[in-house]
């Protein structure tokens, strides 16, 4: 069996995610599809048994590894490009809630129009119920910080307010 060393091998990672909140340590790794052939994993999603078969948005092989006693359930190691990053984001959270498409944007800013987009999108919802306004007002503030990343050019920098969003959207969906 590999460890968690050998899969992540030498390459860069783009973004430390966490699309489920659970604090159980994982015992199954999820991993991403190559981007070459014969190539490392694009991610690795690590879950505990009581959500080894959630986030269906994630779908992956199991991956037999050693040493995964230091990994929260849900935590992902990605090491797609950053493009590949922000289109899982609008995929799995954004479009949804903002109704922000980024396929609809051709320009050479385009991850800075979608994000100030989306960010004007989310600030222009009506009032939420008790109990909503608080996630909508944190992701608000982080996604102003994405969009004023990418709008510096930033987009690595970008993934990162995204990786917070990304935890609290579902409270919002």
């Amino acid at each position: 069996m590999p460890t968690l060393t050998q899969l992540c091998g030498a390459r860069n990672l783009t973004s430390l995610r966490n699309p489920l909140t659970c604090k159980t340590t994982s015992t199954v790794v999820r991993q991403g599809p190559a981007a070459e052939k014969g190539g490392a994993p694009a991610w690795l999603l690590f879950l505990c048994p009581e959500h080894v078969n959630t986030l269906p948005d994630w779908p992956g092989d199991p991956a037999d590894v050693d040493d995964l006693s230091s990994m929260t359930c849900g935590a992902v190691l990605d090491f797609r490009s950053t493009d590949q990053v922000l289109q899982s984001h609008a995929d799995l959270w954004l479009t949804p809630l903002t109704g922000v498409d980024p396929k609809m944007y051709i320009t050479a800013d385009k991850w800075a129009d979608v994000l100030d987009q989306a960010h004007r999108a989310l600030a222009e919802q009506p009032d939420r119920a008790e109990g909503e306004s608080e996630p909508l007002n944190s992701l608000l503030m982080m996604l102003g910080i994405a969009a004023k990343n990418a709008a510096m050019g930033d987009l690595y920098q970008a993934t990162v307010p995204l990786a917070f969003c990304e935890t609290v959207a579902p409270r919002l969906l």
